[in-house]
């Protein structure tokens, strides 16, 4: 049997979401050794009395903004092999757990993996990457790995000294601590792969304002810059040149699109987008990464 904890952080989430999160894990054949939950709100979430009473569930609260942060406050128990990561509004398939022990069982190398996150409503994949068929082949692919499903190896998590606090929502670059990990684990030459089998559910995508599209396409931009800026000019790896390229082109062809299609909210987004990353590159060139 194999021991994992499972690790959830909230902050400014409905009740209703983080409580389907957690009971979704707690359904499944294979459970956890422990779930974390890490309440990083100000006023604690009230969450129902079987939730709390729940002997595997210990709830943190951790007064910080910052993803990372939280999530690095946990006390790992010693005897466990992995940990999986979940955020506070998505939820596990029904099969999650029997899938998960199958895959290491497959593939007992894996230090760290990711699962596909689909649309609840009608689930379709929430990243076109994902949505490429295979695992990871190579750098190109590390990306499909998004943080609301990623399993790591306990041991290979203290190794790679755990999120950066440079990266992650609350954070300077308030983007991308996810993606930071898995290339630090490849670049460290770690085994990492990904597994269409291994679900986790998502309400679907806001269809934000105008103006919130744009903030928010500015702060995933940014932070977009800052990692390649790390990785390529501090870290000088010479494949993130792809990162690079792809993060000006993309922004480009949307902004193409738009006009062609008289979209001004996809016109204004990716005009953000790039703003940010171009930025968030120069920016990263004087950053002095932890």
């Amino acid at each position: 049997m194999i021991n994992y904890i499972a690790v959830v952080n909230t902050i400014n989430r409905s009740t209703e979401f983080v409580e389907r999160a957690l009971k979704s894990i707690l359904a499944q054949d294979f459970l956890p050794s422990k779930i974390f939950l890490i309440d990083q709100n100000l006023k604690p979430l009230i969450l129902p009395d079987d939730i709390v009473n729940n002997k595997i569930i210990e709830v943190i609260n951790v007064h910080t903004k910052s993803i990372s942060i939280a999530r690095n406050s946990i006390t790992i128990p010693p005897d466990v092999e992995y940990i999986f990561f979940c955020d506070d509004d998505g939820f596990a398939d029904k099969n999650f757990s029997k899938v998960l022990f199958e895959i290491i069982k497959k593939n007992p190398e894996l230090d760290l993996f990711g699962g596909a996150c689909l649309n609840e409503t009608d689930k379709k994949y929430y990243s076109k990457r994902q949505k490429m068929k295979g695992g990871i082949k190579g750098f190109a692919d590390t990306k499909k790995i998004m943080g609301s499903n990623l399993v790591v190896r306990a041991k290979l998590f203290e190794e790679l000294k755990r999120f950066s606090s440079d990266f992650g929502v609350g954070s300077f670059w308030g983007a991308a601590e996810e993606t930071d990990l898995v290339w630090k684990a490849f670049f460290n030459k770690n085994k990492i792969d990904f597994f269409h089998e291994l679900i986790i559910y998502h309400p679907p995508i806001l269809n934000n304002s105008i103006s919130d599209e744009i903030k928010k396409s500015f702060r995933y931009g940014f932070g977009k810059g800052g990692l390649v800026a790390k990785w390529l000019f501090k870290e000088k790896k010479i494949v993130v040149i792809y990162e690079l390229v792809e993060m000006i082109a993309v922004p480009f062809y949307n902004i193409i699109i738009g006009f062609f299609t008289l979209n001004i909210k996809k016109i204004l987004s990716a005009f953000s987008s790039i703003t940010g990353r171009v930025i968030g590159l120069i920016r990263g060139l004087f950053y002095k990464f932890s």
